[in-house]
């Protein structure tokens, strides 16, 4: 690279094919990016992880970006590095020329494209799967830094190693606002470090929680915030610090089956694993006593794939006899992969609007009819029915986008308050899903009704207390970060299992 400089690939302009062009105008529509730039990046990325390009001639009939767009001052450096390693080691014609270097950005653009097209059409254009497909493909990368450029290698576990403590920055940063602390010992996580904090002066407790956003500056955490958590010792409270996003441990397929193999099997139980906590433990808690969940986030922070893990969760832990599922799909875009399977009520995916409002009059009416065969056979519960006379399986129902169903009918909100209210013993529970919570659609009866509560990221603090009734899901990391409310229990952070749609239809 000695003939070429920064400053003249700084002042060029770039190109890629005709078809690559058309392919990055869609995915920038279908994920919702800016500029081509944007996706460019995303191609050029993808296409340095495969093998030597091919010798095949490519035109340069795409519009052209200036380099600026592509690159900027403080990554052009590495990108350049990353290109010319990507020749190096594949014995390609080195990039020493301005020209032999626009080509093998071509090439990889040109690639790339074609590469995440394809793994967009893979997941079925779902935003979520193909943003955990990327998460999951970086977290299989192996580490191939070694001991002397500078950064730390993971811990044999890894998990980050315990050189990366930084102790003594955070007790700096923690003076720097007024709070004069200890550390007494740290736990590093899937994605944040939890930090045990003995406070000095307990009166400044108040001024660290007033101080938090300080403290993410003066630890230069760029977006994400620290949060306050308890402790188990006098004076003392966790301190959870997120690390960089390359440094995440995401839990996938593999993860979330070793939580189903780690509790027994129970019949009587609808025990769901939504993710991992914040020291990586796993989390799970029986939806049976729940008794109801409602489910929100902002588009894109993993609300779909948090629902999947769920019904995955409980049809891999109940035979068809013991658990039904009503999966009502409003948008019709949901619960496809579900179609056919033996764990349908009704045999059937409710979608549309008309067969989402026919589901739940359905329901209202089921939990009638088992209401009456109860004081039939003289008990109170599904439990004791099914001991005495068999059947009475689980039914779970998966509202999805609930808000779009009471906005076009509001008499929708009056059979999931009755159903909410008197559902449980007739062994029917519901779990609601929403990409808007706002009090209009999500009123306090509802909400009174569904006591347990998962919030992934939203934008605003006003959106966490709809869904949590307090705030916090605002400050949280995206990428399926959660926390997670049960009746009597404190609020619990999780990072959410994720799974490909090939991984549901492969676990169900």
């Amino acid at each position: 690279m000695s003939a070429l400089t920064i400053q003249q690939i700084m002042s060029s302009r770039f190109r890629t094919s005709a078809d690559a062009d058309a392919k990055t105008k869609s995915l920038m529509e279908g994920l919702a990016l800016s500029t081509k730039a944007n996706v460019a990046r995303l191609a050029i990325g993808r296409s340095l992880a495969a093998g030597p390009l091919a010798a095949d001639s490519i035109d340069a009939k795409g519009l052209e970006i200036p380099a600026t767009s592509l690159f900027t001052q403080a990554d052009v450096a590495t990108w350049v590095g990353l290109l010319a390693t990507h020749a190096s080691i594949h014995e390609s014609a080195p990039l020493d020329t301005m020209d032999s270097f626009r080509a093998a950005v071509r090439g990889h653009w040109h690639r790339g494209a074609t590469l995440l097209m394809n793994d967009w059409t893979d997941v079925n254009e779902d935003y979520d799967a193909f943003v955990g497909m990327l998460l999951n493909r970086r977290a299989d990368l192996p580490d191939t830094r070694s001991d002397g450029d500078g950064r730390t290698p993971a811990g044999a576990n890894g998990t980050p190693a315990a050189s990366e403590d930084i102790s003594k920055l955070l007790i700096k940063a923690l003076s720097d606002i007024g709070v004069s602390a200890d550390v007494k010992g740290v736990v590093h996580g899937p994605r944040v470090s939890r930090y045990k904090v003995l406070l000095r002066d307990v009166n400044q407790l108040d001024k660290l929680r007033k101080g938090l956003e300080r403290l993410a500056l003066a630890l230069n955490l760029q977006n994400m915030m620290p949060t306050l958590g308890t402790s188990d010792e006098a004076n003392t409270l966790a301190l959870d610090i997120p690390r960089p996003r390359p440094t995440w441990i995401n839990a996938g397929r593999k993860e979330l089956e070793t939580a189903l193999a780690s509790i027994p099997r129970r019949e009587n139980t609808l025990e769901v694993f939504p993710g991992e906590g914040v020291t990586g433990q796993s989390i799970h808690f029986d939806l049976a006593t729940a008794p109801h969940l409602l489910v929100g986030g902002a588009t894109g922070q993993g609300k779909s794939v948090c629902m999947h893990v769920l019904i995955v969760s409980l049809v891999t832990r109940h035979a068809p006899d013991t658990l039904k599922l009503c999966l009502v799909d409003p948008k019709q875009v949901e619960f496809a992969v579900y179609e056919g399977s033996k764990y349908l009520w009704n045999n059937e995916v409710a979608s549309g609007a008309t067969q989402a409002r026919n589901a739940i009059d359905t329901l209202v009416l089921e939990m009638d009819n088992r209401y009456a065969r109860l004081k039939e056979l003289g008990v109170n519960n599904v439990l004791d029915a099914r001991r005495k006379a068999g059947g009475f399986p689980f039914i779970v129902a998966f509202i999805d986008e609930l808000a779009d169903l009471i906005t076009q009918d509001r008499t929708v909100e009056a059979k999931i308050v009755r159903l909410a209210q008197a559902a449980r013993a007739a062994g029917i529970h519901l779990v609601l899903a929403t990409q808007r919570p706002d009090a209009k659609t999500f009123s306090g009866l509802i909400r009174s009704n569904i006591p347990s509560r998962i919030a992934l990221t939203v934008q605003k603090s006003s959106e966490s207390q709809i869904i949590l009734d307090e705030t916090g899901a605002e400050d949280l990391l995206g990428r399926g970060d959660m926390l997670i409310k049960r009746p009597g229990e404190d609020l619990e952070r999780a990072h959410g299992f994720y799974l490909s749609l090939q991984d549901v239809e492969a676990m169900i």
